[in-house]
């Protein structure tokens, strides 16, 4: 059972509400890129991979481009079940280009499970869960919106919310202040500076919020001052996640060695799909840090996969696939939130048929 064909398309899903960070403004719409892998036999299974282009380069085109000219083309021929010479193959023909790599790559698990009708969950090893709790991420705005809507919420049943900080260390501060105030001590608050802030802003900052009860500070400074994590993590007492210092098992190797963070953020257009993401939780997993996924804007389609991901990972913090929330027009239908997310036990593959030429 072969690789025959790779087609890909790019789908365009309009934003709910604005969203800041320190990036700027998500646009009123945001890109999709769908890949459909073929075998030799008739079956098919789909991927996705919603671009963030400000942290791993790439636009949706330009994964389009990348799939149809050199990826399938490299890939062509091999078994569906070959996922370390597939990688090894695409890896071989572009360095990079981790998004593109990943919708493969979730194709390829979503092919595999309709094949031998087992969901991803224990093609992958993991057990069963019935909930996995997700976090709701709030942008960036002026303190008195962002403790409105976080207020609003966790009405809706979410126990975890994602701040949107790093653009500036006074307003960030006041930001967590009135949202903590507004939504009491029960509700756990984590932040992101999406590597906005120097090293001793970010100490300042991270030690100021300390009397708030934040979980944990994602990515403060820049992604390639290593050495700036380490002594941060060590000048304050709330915990330091790595988001865009962390592609791959290597750089999880190279922050457990340098004690650089306490947890790992694991974004699967980041590290190149399903398959390579394992890598990263196994050596996680050996130096006893916790793994947070990490779905922005993915429709129906990578939220599931993602989900069933989560369900190999240790720990018990939530989990943050926010696209579905975020996006309208899914063309894989509309969440279904009861304030956590679960799995039907009897889905093949990721659990959800649409055929391909109907998306879009």
């Amino acid at each position: 059972m072969n690789i025959s064909q790779v087609y890909s398309k790019v789908v365009l899903t309009p934003f709910r509400q604005t969203f800041h960070t320190t990036y700027g403004k998500m646009t009123a719409h945001h890109p999709h890129l769908f890949v459909q892998v073929m075998t030799d036999t008739g079956q098919f299974g789909i991927g996705e991979a919603s671009p963030l282009p400000f942290v791993t380069g790439e636009t949706a085109d330009i994964m389009k481009i990348a799939i149809d000219q050199v990826l399938a083309p490299a890939i062509q021929g091999l078994s569906i079940f070959a996922l370390q010479e597939i990688h090894k193959r695409m890896n071989g023909v572009l360095g990079h280009m981790a998004g593109a790599k990943s919708a493969i790559d979730m194709a390829l698990w979503d092919l595999q499970g309709k094949v031998l009708e087992k969901p991803i969950y224990q093609l992958i090893g993991a057990a069963y869960k019935d909930e996995i709790p997700l976090t709701y991420v709030i942008g960036s705005d002026a303190p008195d919106r962002m403790a409105q809507l976080a207020k609003e919420k966790i009405t809706l049943g979410f126990t975890t919310l994602k701040v949107k900080i790093g653009a500036n260390g006074r307003l960030d501060i006041e930001a967590i202040k009135q949202i903590r105030q507004a939504i009491g001590p029960e509700i756990t608050i984590r932040v992101d500076a999406n590597q906005g802030y120097t090293v001793a802003e970010a100490i300042r900052v991270i030690n100021a919020m300390a009397d708030y009860d934040i979980d944990y500070v994602e990515q403060p400074v820049p992604y390639w001052n290593i050495d700036g994590l380490a002594r941060l993590r060590a000048a304050v007492s709330i915990p330091i996640m790595a988001d865009e210092s962390l592609y791959n098992h290597y750089d999880a190797l190279e922050l457990i060695k340098r004690e650089a963070v306490d947890l790992f953020a694991i974004k699967l257009i980041k590290c190149g799909g399903i398959y390579p993401a394992i890598k990263i939780a196994q050596v996680a997993e050996a130096a006893g840090i916790e793994c947070v996924l990490i779905s922005p804007w993915d429709t129906l389609l990578g939220t599931y996969a993602n989900l069933h991901l989560s369900m190999v990972l240790s720990g018990n913090r939530a989990h943050e696939m926010v696209g579905p929330f975020y996006i309208s027009h899914d063309p894989f239908g509309d969440v279904n939130w009861r304030g956590n997310a679960g799995l039907s036990k009897t889905c093949n593959g990721i659990g959800i048929t649409t055929a391909f030429d109907q998306l879009g």
